[in-house]
């Protein structure tokens, strides 16, 4: 008997070692989970497409513009349009009045009241309209969802009437939001404003919000379609001299500004700069002049608060002999910004209002008189050509001007032209037009509108 054997003992049986096969089940139970996590890996997901959709271009059949309210000796409304060879009638306001127009012709009509004016079909594309007096004018404008104006004021000396027109026959709201020198103001007065179809709506600033300090607003319309604009007056109190020229609106916040229209001859200057953003901006100042853009002595950067307008005497530093030549100023900021300077020479208020950048055709319409056209920011070198229509609707000969990177140009035009239209070539630039011998009023040049956009409208993804 061997030793295992005995171990055994009586009735038992030494382990036998044995090999044991794994199960089907086993199998499958190690091998599906495997599997699985292979086929995971190799799957590779699907792309979420991208939904977003670019507006699409389509022709435009309608037009509708506004011209705000007249002030004393302004009554005129002139109304041209882009293609000289497109003639018909445009609807005034709603009650039936026409107004005839001309292939390439630069007709006018009188209105105190604001005017609403809707071009249909041939005549809806490159439509645009001016009011102007001897010492004031405004580009009429089409109703738009926002708007900001700088320095604005709501004071004894220098007050601003913001007008609000509802071109619709529904009702339409705007919130408007104040901006002080110390930040956002809380005005409920200027939240949820209704215009009643067709109304209109003036909010004189120096009733709901009166300051001391220039002030900036910004227009969002809610509900509806507003036109938007604003008439401020700046008055003598020793004197009783009256000075009313309509604020020009800056169409969004941008870092960099140009503000072209600075008239000639000495009185008061004054840069005013808005702050829309929740973080403190820094902002450089240059002056543009036709050859160089450059930074004079006296002017140090200015520092804007969150929500806040701030402002800059610019009067000792533009009255210098370096800045004799000045076209107007740039400005340079950390953050995106609006601006504007407003002008007080003899008696007569301007504004300077930061400019679009320009890229292709832009024009406006102009009384007859002494005026130019100032363009600066030019991106690349390229060329201007300058064309012009009269009244009848002849055309003039037009100018072409060389334009170069970090230079400006101020183009002198004939008395007699009422529509002037710039068509950049090669490049991109930012422009105003001074009308008067000392720049009584500055007119942006806009972009001509002759097309219209439809939205990418999908049934959205469950």
């Amino acid at each position: 008997m061997n030793t295992d054997d005995r171990a055994a003992g009586p009735g038992r049986r030494a382990a036998t070692s044995t090999s044991r096969r794994p199960t089907p089940t086993a199998v499958l139970g190690m091998l599906v989970p495997l599997l699985t996590v292979g086929a995971l890996v190799l799957v590779q997901p699907d792309t979420v497409p991208d939904l977003t959709r670019d507006p699409a271009s389509t022709s435009l059949t309608r037009t509708t513009i506004v011209c705000p309210s007249a002030v004393p000796d302004a009554e005129t409304v002139a109304v041209a349009n882009a293609d000289p060879e497109v003639a018909g009638q445009l609807e005034l306001d709603d009650d039936g009045e026409v107004l005839d127009i001309g292939a390439g012709e630069v007709p006018d009509t009188d209105s105190d009241a604001p005017l609403v004016i809707r071009g249909a079909d041939d005549l809806a594309p490159g439509l645009l309209a001016g009011r102007t007096g001897p010492a004031a004018a405004t580009a009429c404008v089409s109703p738009q969802p926002e708007a900001w104006f700088t320095s604005v004021g709501a004071g004894a000396e220098h007050r601003s009437v913001l007008e609000l027109v509802n071109p619709d026959g529904g009702p339409a709201v705007a919130d408007i939001t104040v901006m002080g020198p110390d930040g956002l103001l809380d005005v409920p007065a200027l939240r949820g404003v209704t215009v009643r179809g067709h109304r209109t709506e003036r909010l004189d600033l120096a009733d709901v919000v009166p300051s001391r300090d220039d002030l900036s607003l910004h227009v969002q319309v809610t509900r509806g379609r507003l036109a938007s604009s604003v008439l401020d007056t700046v008055e003598d109190l020793g004197t009783d001299e009256v000075a009313r020229e309509w604020l020009a609106s800056q169409a969004e916040p941008a870092s960099t500004s140009y503000l072209l229209g600075l008239g000639a001859g000495k009185g008061d200057r004054v840069l005013a700069v808005a702050n829309p953003s929740d973080d403190e901006v820094r902002v450089e100042i240059r002056l543009v002049a036709a050859r160089s853009e450059f930074a004079p002595a006296g002017i140090e950067e200015l520092t804007v608060a969150p929500g806040a307008t701030a402002t800059v005497d610019l009067s000792k530093v533009l009255a210098s002999k370096a800045a004799r030549d000045a076209l107007g100023v740039r400005i340079d900021a950390t953050g995106q910004v609006t601006s504007t300077i407003r002008t007080l020479v003899d008696g007569d208020v301007t504004h300077a209002v930061a400019g679009l950048q320009l890229t292709d055709r832009s024009a406006a319409v102009v009384p007859t008189g002494t005026k130019r056209i100032v363009l600066a920011g030019i991106t690349r070198v390229g060329e201007a050509t300058v064309v012009m229509r009269t009244s009848s609707g002849k055309l003039l000969e037009p100018e072409v001007v060389d334009l170069d990177v970090g230079a400006a140009a101020r183009i002198r035009l004939p008395a007699k032209a009422t529509y002037v239209e710039v068509q950049l070539a090669r490049t991109t630039a930012v422009g105003n037009i001074e009308l008067g011998s000392r720049g009584l009023a500055v007119l942006p040049l806009e972009p001509l509108v002759l097309s219209g956009q439809i939205a990418d409208v999908r049934p959205a993804l469950q």
